[in-house]
């Protein structure tokens, strides 16, 4: 067997391992465990190990200022506020509840990221909701497939979107992922609604919403604050991880919150599972991978745009799922800096955002909402979550395929 497929087969393994995670051991240590197995066969030097991480510092930066964010929110009680305020809103329907959770979720995915949603939304809902004595997983997989479901629409919504454009422009990416990402949220609702209309019929004990305290007000105030300033970056192409690290700052003075409470909040044990996603996807990269999509992408530019555009955005979709979708970003970008056609970004955004609804190994966001789950008792089916998956993923795909299209 050549080097270069021992090096695909260690990463398959390892993040096949990351999703199963047997007997519990944290994701982090098999993502090192296969950095470990490249090094000792010689697959990968420890430069190029580290290279490949310290290449990712505007990413990591970005997370970390997220996790910082989401940490003050969610100590100052703000996103207790509102989901308390969503219950009072939907009048004890819980099919109304589940809207407004969606939407929720959605908004906070859009202007906050997909891992704010899935760090602190997913414990907030599980806890609100299964008190009541509602059936709770619907409105779980409704959490964790908007939070990448809402991803694409905007630069700022998902770290892999700067890992494929960097710097992106704002406005054009708005334009071109903004309208497909909004009725992809419509098609993931009426779906949802759907195949769970049994389970959300009914109705539960209607509270009174307390009043927000002022430093919730003030923390929600920095919080959009932050997000004004996601945009003025990018408008002076700036990098964001030290904005976002920079607004996390902010939103804990607001907030009121000294750094060490939000510190234990953090999920440190992201970072080494990130380095060692960076790591395994440098090695997949120099297998040959990377110069085999940008040369599968030219085979295909002959039959057309649109058969250019439906294979970047399925077949970065199918690669997220065997591998994350974080390593595939990393992958897709190369492929965009090495392309003459940068619009390229676009469809493979889209693929790398929505193709990890397929399965609970796809994402970062959905990782972390797996592992949040898993610490409560609570077993997610994987052919239940590919079932779902496959219900809306290739709907939203072809939606936003054909709208690059057209307006391309």
């Amino acid at each position: 067997m050549r080097t270069e497929k021992i090096a695909v087969l260690i990463a398959i393994i390892a993040i096949s391992l990351i999703g199963i995670r047997p007997k519990n051991v944290p994701a982090w240590v098999w993502a090192g465990a296969g950095v470990i197995a490249l090094l000792g066969l010689g697959l990968e030097s420890l430069r190029l190990a580290f290279d490949a991480v310290l290449t990712q510092w505007n990413v990591l930066l970005f997370i970390l200022g997220l996790m910082g964010i989401s940490a003050a929110a969610e100590y100052s009680g703000l996103f207790e506020w509102i989901a308390s305020a969503l219950l009072e809103r939907a009048s004890g329907s819980r099919k109304l509840l589940f809207v407004n959770l969606f939407i929720a979720g959605s908004v906070m995915t859009i202007f906050f990221s997909n891992d704010a949603t899935a760090i602190v939304f997913t414990p907030i809902i599980f806890r609100t909701v299964a008190k009541r004595g509602i059936d709770a997983l619907p409105y779980l997989y409704a959490c964790t497939f908007v939070a990448d479901t809402a991803s694409f629409g905007l630069p700022f919504s998902n770290p892999t979107n700067l890992l494929v454009l960097p710097r992106p422009n704002f406005i054009p990416f708005l334009l071109h992922l903004g309208p497909p990402m909004l009725i992809s949220l419509v098609i993931n609702l009426a779906v949802f609604l759907l195949m769970f209309r049994t389970r959300l019929r009914g109705h539960y004990v209607v509270e009174p919403t307390r009043a927000i305290e002022r430093r919730q007000r003030y923390t929600l105030a920095a919080m959009v604050a932050v997000a004004a300033a996601y945009v003025v970056a990018l408008a002076l192409r700036w990098p964001l991880g030290p904005v976002a690290v920079i607004g996390a700052l902010f939103v804990l003075v607001a907030g009121k919150v000294y750094p060490r409470e939000a510190s234990q909040r953090i999920g440190w044990s992201t970072f080494p599972l990130l380095a060692g996603l960076f790591v395994l996807l440098d090695a997949v990269s120099r297998s040959g991978f990377t110069t085999w999509a940008i040369s599968g992408l030219h085979r295909m530019a002959h039959e057309g745009p649109l058969a250019t555009i439906l294979a970047a955005a399925f077949g970065s979709a199918l690669a997220a799922n065997l591998f994350n979708n974080l390593p595939i970003a990393v992958i897709s970008g190369t492929v965009v800096s090495h392309g003459s056609e940068s619009w390229l970004a676009y469809p493979l955004i889209a693929g790398v955002d929505l193709g990890p609804n397929l399965t609970t190994t796809g994402s970062l966001a959905t990782i972390l909402w797996l592992s949040i789950l898993r610490s409560r008792g609570l077993t997610i089916n994987p052919l239940e979550y590919l079932r779902l998956g496959l219900t809306v993923v290739p709907a939203m795909l072809m939606v936003t395929s054909l709208w690059l299209w057209l307006t391309g």
